[in-house]
């Protein structure tokens, strides 16, 4: 069985840190975003993993090379085809049989294995979990023999059962091979197949947090700390620099002086003396100075922006690489 990462979306909503460091990339504690994921998919058996690509594709590829110790191709996009289309382009990398697929912009310890003997060549089976939060995320409702009867819309009323989607499904090998030609979205693939009780769902074990926008990776990054702080033997810390539930990645620095809380610094991100930062994202190369108090912020070369309500600028078009069939 061979796995395959969605990577190749543009990030709207993680804008603009995403234009800084593609989300895929993100650092979470010294490793990419992309890395849960990667390794829930090895974890499931996957012997080869293909990841598509779009926007920042050598910074992706590279994120993703890093992070996996097994086989990898990649799939280049040129233009957007979307989830079901992406994985319709890739088949060629994919083979003939079922095709384990997951999201780059999750982070969690699933274990997938129960999916492998829930469906058929024919069928799709969706990762669930009991949903924790419906107002906040759609919903899956399943039927009789865990066949998906609905999706409902964040805040949806409902009085039965709701799980959520964890983002990983496994795709029987007919349903591989007879998926749209691209463009197309994989709500498209999901509403042929649950009208004639294709698609399936199991709960699955294990823990799942989403990072979707700069608000969510500053929460899980924070969340995920096992200690006060964390810093990467390549960041610099002065002596009397305060540090308090923060992660300070690779390359950054923090002057004498200065002090963050719950605060997540990257890609050489520099905090000059006499700055006090709470629940920031700072994502270099940018050089705070003189910033003062500041809460809630994301901090880029382009600027400073409200960490939770980015209006996002129209991404630019995505570079075509000169002549490459994968980066």
């Amino acid at each position: 069985m061979n796995g395959m990462l969605l990577a190749a979306g543009f990030g709207e909503r993680m804008e603009p840190l995403s234009t800084v460091v593609p989300k895929p990339a993100l650092e979470v504690l010294g490793r990419p975003l992309l890395a849960s994921a990667l390794l829930n998919l090895s974890a499931a058996g996957c012997a080869r993993v293909v990841v598509n690509l779009h926007r920042h594709p050598e910074r992706v590829a590279a994120a993703a090379r890093a992070a996996h110790q097994g086989a990898l191709s990649f799939s280049w996009e040129p233009e957007l085809l979307g989830s079901a289309g992406g994985v319709s382009a890739a088949r060629p990398l994919l083979g003939d049989g079922p095709v384990l697929v997951g999201n780059a912009d999750i982070w969690g310890e699933l274990d997938l294995r129960p999916l492998l003997g829930a469906g058929d060549a024919g069928t799709a089976v969706l990762a669930l979990l009991p949903h924790p939060d419906p107002a906040r995320w759609s919903s899956v409702v399943l039927g009789h023999d865990r066949c998906v009867d609905a999706f409902l819309a964040p805040g949806a009323a409902h009085s039965g059962e709701r799980f959520l989607f964890t983002g990983f499904q496994l795709l029987g090998a007919k349903v591989v091979a007879s998926l749209p030609e691209p463009p197309a979205t994989m709500a498209q693939a999901w509403e042929a197949l649950r009208r004639r009780g294709a698609l399936k769902g199991v709960v699955t074990p294990g823990s799942w947090r989403e990072a979707g926008t700069p608000a969510a990776y500053q929460a899980l990054v924070v969340g995920l700390l096992s200690h006060d702080r964390w810093i990467h033997p390549q960041a610099a810390v002065a002596p009397d620099a305060r540090v308090v539930r923060s992660a300070v990645g690779a390359g950054c620095r923090l002057a004498a002086g200065s002090a963050v809380y719950e605060c997540v610094l990257t890609a050489g991100a520099i905090v000059g003396s006499g700055c006090e930062l709470r629940s920031c994202v700072v994502a270099g190369p940018v050089t705070l100075t003189g910033a003062g108090a500041v809460a809630e912020t994301v901090f880029l070369p382009e600027g400073r922006f409200p960490l939770r309500s980015i209006t996002a600028a129209p991404p630019p078009t995505a570079p075509t690489p000169a002549s490459r069939a994968e980066p």
